[in-house]
This record gives C-alpha cells, structure tokens and sequence, in this order.
C-alpha cells in the first residue's frame, strides 16, 4: 500500500535493518562487545573502532535506537512541519523523508565500513564474557549494555489494546480527527502542539494540577498557556481509569486525582486515537543479566558506578539503560566515558556531568542545573535572577507577527545563583531558540564561572544573547553595599 512518504520509509528500514543482511561470523575474541545500536552503542562502537579496537555491535531492532526511528528525528520534524503550516499528509511525508536522510549516519552499511562487526538479533548473556546472538556466541573482554528504554503502557483497563506510543505514533496512515495524549511531559506537549496545528481535535490529560511538572511553574505555565492558544483541550489533575471502544471511538473514563474531588468528578471522553505518553521503561528484559552476574532493577535500570561500571568491572552500561538523564545528549556523554574507561585506563566519571535538557514547544524550554525546587528542598541559599526578553531592543524588533509564530519578544531567562560568588547553580531558559541560548550557560557551569565575570563579556548586539550581560550587571549591582558605596564616592570626590 502506497501512502506518502512510503518510497522513503523503505529506504530508513533498508538503511537501518536490512532485511537480506547476514551476519558476519565472529572473531575468536572482541576488544569491546557492544550491546544496543542506539546514540550511545554507536558512538562508542565507531569510537573504538577508529581507535583500532575489534568491535562487535548487536542491535535487535533497527540502529540508531530511538532518537533516530521514534524520537527526537521524527517528533521534532513533525512540530517544525505543523509550524510552518504543511498538511498531515505532506508533514509525515517530510518526518519519513528527514528520517531516512539522517538514517544513512546510522545505517548498517557505514558501521560495517568503519570496520565493526554489525549482528542484527537478540543478545543474550550466556556467561559474563559471553553473548549470544541467534545461534552465534560473540565473546567480549569488555562488553557494553547500551539497550535503552522504551515507551511505558500503565495497566490502564483496555488501554493497553487501544494505545500508540511514540514507537507507532509516526507510523500513521490518516490525520486523527480527536486524539487524547495521556502525560503532560516533553512528549506529551510537543506532539500535542503539533498534531493541534496539524489541524486534530487534542486533548492532553495529565495527573499532575501542571504540564511539565519537573519544569519551575512559571515555565510550565508559559507552554500551558501556548497550547490552549493552540487549541489543545487541558485536562489537568485527571487520570484515565479506563478505555473502551464503541463502534470505532475511544471511551475514555477520567477522573480528579483530588481525593476530594468525589465522584461527581468522573468524566468521559470520546476520540478516536490514543496516545501514551507518560514514560519510559528499562530495557534489561531477556538480556540474561542474571546469567553475567550484573545487577539491575526493572525500573532503575542496570546498577552503575561513576565510571559507568555494572558490579562486573568488565562489564559497561550508557545511556537510558542505566542513566537518571534519558536525554540523546546523555547518551553521547556516556560514550564517550565508556570508551576512554573501558580501552584505556581512564578514569572519566558521569556524576560531574554538566546536563541541560531541552522541550521543543513553541516557546522551547530549557533548563540546566537545580531548580527552585531542589534548591529549597536541600536548604541551598540561591538568589533569583530574571530578565524578560520583550525588555531587549532585539524582542523589540522581532515583535510577534502572528498567532502562531514565537518572537525574539516571547519568554525569559531565569538564573539562580549562589549569593556571594554568583557562581550558576541552575537556569531556565522560556523562548525562541531556548535550546540554543542554554549552552553558553552550561560552558558557564561547567567551568565555574561566577556571573560577575560573565559581565566583561563582549555580545553581538541586537540579540537575545544579550540577557546574560543584563543579569551580569544585575547581579554585580547587588555587590554595591552602602559601604562600598560610600567608598566609592569618597575615591571619587578625592579624584575630581
């Protein structure tokens, strides 16, 4: 069956799982055995092998993981094309076209190229050096668990039956006329902004009284606020307690999560299309980790040291598999420990990391560091420091044009510093390009940078960069004490 964007979806499942690829046969022995094909497999696999390691690479579903085939790829082109006013049908058509594009950096063929062993199939652990992959034995004297995690479906009674994840959602055929989002994270906001523009009746249902509960309020107050604009119907502080279909459409039951609320509170919505999104899971199932004696938790994930070591030291895992972040960037991050300790006797450690992340709702949302909230929570003395974009002569001139668009105009930028040093302890970033703007302030935070040497900086003028010279001056105005103050004035009459 034909349908657009069809010639390019076969071209990303050839490039990433090729249907007539055979296996090579394994070497006696590898450097490194590297379990998952996803951002941190095959950086660390194509990592080692350049540096001349002997690589193999497992990988049971398609390489490039998530980000590539279900995630950050397709999610982000869908809301850039809902954005700039496409249909549903030419819209997923530029998703499958962009997919495949990118497929090409991750795809089998590049891989075996750079000199690793490539086997499409299902690891198993037979022994703590040893892995089988269908019939084949593949022995590490490392090995690498870099298998991530995958969409979480609640026992939700006939949800199960009835949902998409992001792992299908991209795989649709026909616009939605009313789809319900169950989660108000990341996912949940950006493919519910999308899909509304797209022209689909959304309603976002989250448990929680906000979106973006770990966001700091005002943040997730300033995308609540863009999606209603947009049309997406908020159901917030509600859970769905059940899901039936009658004559095609989605019985969905929801109630208050207020224990107060009482039964008057219970509500039904009718849709056509589910979506879950409400969070991920490990993927430590039948990976046989009891038999290579490495600890996990179903729902933590694989047991790791600071130098991402599993209680086998032979034994390595990165990413969503094991990390508290499950961000693509995180993954990379993890790479790039896992080669330097696992080849060489480094000493790299993931528990010093600087991670921002980044939501890619109109406005973006970006944060780096603690929030408010954990500030508080650990009895941190932080002081607030905000700084409104429409304040900025670039915010002036890039003034919003249309509904739909998000000027230079729209959103802030909120830093909370230590109140003697002005070292960043955390930063949000609510605007355009948000995602952008946060990195000067990570570089900040991970060279320990205080904000009053942030001042001296020299930015190009007009542009929204321009705030962080603006809260420099604010926080060094808030060193001027009446003491030095007054000494000031002194030196200054005695120079007149």
């Amino acid at each position: 069956m034909n349908y657009p964007g069809h010639a390019a979806d076969q071209v990303w499942r050839t490039l990433v799982f090729p249907a007539d690829y055979r296996n090579p046969a394994p070497a006696d022995r590898y450097n490194l055995v590297v379990i998952g094909a996803g951002p941190a497999g095959l950086v660390i696999s194509i990592a080692a092998a350049g540096l001349g390691a002997k690589v193999a690479l497992i990988e049971r579903y398609r390489m490039g993981g998530d980000c590539l085939n279900v995630g950050c790829v397709p999610s982000k082109t869908l809301l850039a094309s809902a954005t700039n006013g496409l249909s549903f049908d030419r819209a997923m058509a530029r998703v499958r076209a962009v997919r495949a594009e990118i497929a090409q950096h991750d795809s089998v063929a590049r891989y075996t190229q750079a000199g690793v062993d490539v086997f499409l199939g299902a690891a198993e652990f037979i022994d703590p050096h040893r892995v089988r992959v269908d019939k084949l034995v593949l022995t590490g004297k490392k090995i690498v668990i870099a298998t991530g995690a995958s969409a979480f479906v609640p026992p939700i009674p006939g949800l199960a039956a009835q949902a998409l994840t992001n792992e299908n959602i991209f795989d649709l055929q026909e616009q939605p006329r009313r789809l319900a989002i169950l989660g108000g994270g990341p996912i949940g906001c950006e493919l519910a902004q999308a899909f509304a523009r797209l022209g689909t009746a959304v309603h976002l249902i989250e448990m929680q009284p906000r979106i973006l509960p770990i966001e700091d309020e005002s943040a997730s107050q300033a995308v609540q606020l863009a999606l209603a604009a947009d049309g997406v119907h908020l159901h917030l502080g509600r859970k769905v307690t059940s899901i039936e279909t009658t004559h095609g459409a989605k019985q969905l039951r929801h109630e208050s999560t207020n224990s107060d609320a009482g039964s008057e509170a219970v509500e039904t919505l009718e849709v056509d299309v589910v979506l879950a999104a409400i969070g991920r899971q490990r993927n430590v199932a039948r990976l046989g980790l009891e038999a290579a004696g490495v600890r996990f938790d179903p729902r933590g994930g694989i047991e790791v040291d600071a130098r991402l070591r599993t209680s086998q030291r032979h034994i390595f895992a990165a990413g969503d598999v094991c990390s508290r972040y499950q961000f693509t960037h995180m993954a990379d991050a993890h790479a790039r420990i896992v080669v330097r300790n696992a080849l060489f006797l480094g000493r790299a450690r993931a528990d010093d990391l600087v991670v921002p992340w980044c939501t890619y709702t109109k406005p973006e949302v970006a944060h780096v560091g603690a929030t408010r909230r954990d500030l508080e929570q650990s009895a941190t003395a932080f002081m607030p420091l905000r700084f409104e974009f429409d304040a900025l002569d670039r915010g002036k001139t890039d003034a919003k044009v249309d509904a739909q668009s998000v000027a230079a105009s729209d959103g802030y930028a909120e830093l909370l510093v230590q109140p003697q040093s002005g070292r960043i302890l955390g930063a949000t970033i609510v605007g355009q390009d948000a995602g952008e703007q946060i990195a000067q302030l990570v570089l900040a935070m991970y060279q320990r940078t205080g904000l009053g040497s942030l001042g001296s900086l020299v930015l190009p003028y007009p542009t929204r960069s321009e705030y962080l010279r603006r809260l420099a001056d604010a926080w060094n105005r808030t060193r001027l004490t009446p003491r030095t103050a007054g000494l000031l004035k002194w030196w200054l009459r005695r120079t007149r």
